[in-house]
């Protein structure tokens, strides 16, 4: 075998000229990939942050709930409140009421 590389194979071995929009598009990928793992670090602190509050907000919202609750209905109405704020002055959310079912109508077919 000839150890002499042929004009075609040196080609390979040169590195590539570079061209203005070649650098635009390397340095686009990389500021998207530097964007993308930004945004996923966001995403994954503000993920924490709400499994933290859940796990742990509720012992200073039954605090609350409880100082509320001691209250009379004459200070609640002097600071404003009613017994049922409690859920929005806490940011729990209210349970969602009953949907109640429609009748079926008259000559249409029953699910089976």
């Amino acid at each position: 075998m000839d150890a002499r590389l042929i004009q075609a194979e040196s080609a390979y071995l040169l590195p590539l000229p570079s061209s203005p929009e070649r650098e635009r598009a390397v340095a686009e990928r990389i500021a998207a990939g530097e964007a993308y793992q930004t945004s996923l670090l966001r995403g994954v602190t503000h993920l924490l942050a709400r499994i933290g509050d859940a796990l742990f907000g509720w012992i200073e919202r039954a605090r609350l709930r409880a100082e509320l609750a001691s209250l009379t209905d004459r200070e609640l109405a002097d600071i404003g409140l009613t017994r049922g704020d409690f859920d929005r002055v806490l940011g729990e959310p209210k349970a969602a009421a009953p949907q109640a079912r429609r009748p079926a109508r008259i000559g249409a077919q029953q699910p089976a």
